[in-house]
């Protein structure tokens, strides 16, 4: 039977009637190879024209439960036949595809959020044909629910790209009654957390903007804060930039760069260092300059404390001769096994100046005596 050609009504019902019988069995092993052959049959007829026979409608009605069963088989072929089958029904009967709509459409939108990416793409590409040529304005409420509030990150996605679709092909008069969902999806696609969802919801706006320009304004003064942002929208409420306070971050880039401020303060010690030089006018009152600036001067130790006394190899101490007073010889016998009177060494410190007295007893307790060894050990006190 030739199903490419069909010019009466009477050899469609003949010839659909046979595809029906075949269609009308359960899908298995044995018997997809036959669903997937009756559906091809059926979109050649389409092809040929009987959509412009009375009965193809109710007919096609018939049919329905057979292609959604199709369309969500798990076999890639046979539901690739189904979703082939709606397109072309789509395009050979644009707007009088409504009828229909409503029994194909929920099947199809289904296949949208599969996990194979495959189903997804096909499915979404199906259903932009059916909304290129049919429109179909009356499935815009369901395609904005599913981008609205669908759990599924990939229903969202894909309802996002098929409310572009809307948006896009819809006219005004067919558009004009689901506009307040529609920027109800809007709103709330820039927002979403799949980046896909708000990138196609962003390009969506833009077509909105153009095509209902009269609506902008009461569109944005509905957003939030949030949504204006990602939609790059000016809030007008806030004020100007100018009169914001700048947050942190924003004085922090402000800032002159590091790199200029090190360029800066090495002019200014090259400079200081050719003011310094000699001959020059001041040289004597600049102060040091490195490449990070000025350099503090170091700190003077105080000259009028006196230092620890130190005693030389003639047993005199070298305080006694730096402060004049009369060098005193320690008696201290370095030749005998017993060491020297300690009495006797603190005798001879007193005799001192009462400012190096001090100093001189604590260099005296620092005097070592050897266990081993019988001759004494002078320690310097630093």
């Amino acid at each position: 039977m030739d199903y490419t050609k069909c010019d009466k009504a009477s050899d469609f019902e003949a010839k659909f009637r046979t595809i029906l019988a075949k269609l009308d069995v359960v899908e298995g092993e044995e018997t997809w190879q036959q669903i997937d052959t009756a559906l091809k049959n059926l979109t050649s007829l389409v092809k040929a024209g009987v959509t412009k026979f009375d009965t193809f409608v109710p007919t096609m009605k018939q049919a329905a439960k057979f292609i959604n069963s199709s369309v969500l088989s798990e076999r890639t072929r046979l539901s690739a036949s189904g979703l082939t089958l709606v397109e072309e029904l789509a395009r050979q009967m644009e707007t009088r595809f409504h009828p229909l709509s409503d029994l194909l459409f929920p099947s199809v939108m289904k296949t949208c959020g599969r996990a194979n990416k495959v189903f997804v793409t096909r499915g979404v590409n199906c259903l932009t044909t059916v909304i290129t040529y049919a429109h179909i304005p009356e499935q815009t409420p369901q395609i904005c629910n599913a981008a609205m509030s669908d759990p599924s990150k990939t229903v969202r996605s894909s309802a996002a790209k098929l409310l572009m679709s809307i948006v896009s092909c819809c006219t005004v008069p067919e558009l004009t009654p689901h506009l307040a969902l529609v920027e109800k999806a809007i709103a709330g696609g820039v927002v979403d957390a799949n980046p896909d969802a708000r990138t196609t919801t962003r390009q969506t706006y833009e077509i909105y903007v153009k095509r209902f320009s009269s609506r902008v304004e009461q569109f944005h003064a509905g957003l939030s804060a949030t949504a204006k942002k990602y939609l790059k929208i000016e809030d007008k409420s806030s004020g100007s930039n100018s009169n914001r306070p700048q947050s942190q971050f924003a004085a922090f880039r402000q800032r002159q760069p590091l790199r200029d401020r090190i360029s800066a303060q090495r002019a200014n010690a090259k400079a200081a260092n050719s003011n310094g030089a000699p001959g020059s006018s001041g040289a004597g009152d600049a102060p040091a300059t490195t490449a990070t600036g000025p350099q503090r001067p170091r700190p003077v130790r105080p000259m009028g404390r006196a230092g620890p006394a130190a005693i030389r190899r003639d047993g005199t101490s070298a305080l006694a001769a730096s402060t004049g007073a009369a060098a005193v010889p320690l008696t201290l016998n370095s030749t005998s096994t017993k060491p020297s009177d300690p009495a006797a060494v603190v005798a001879a410190a007193t005799t001192l100046e009462p400012p190096a007295m001090a100093a001189k007893i604590n260099s005296l307790e620092n005097v070592l005596m050897s266990p081993r060894s019988a001759k004494p050990t002078l320690a310097r006190l630093f």
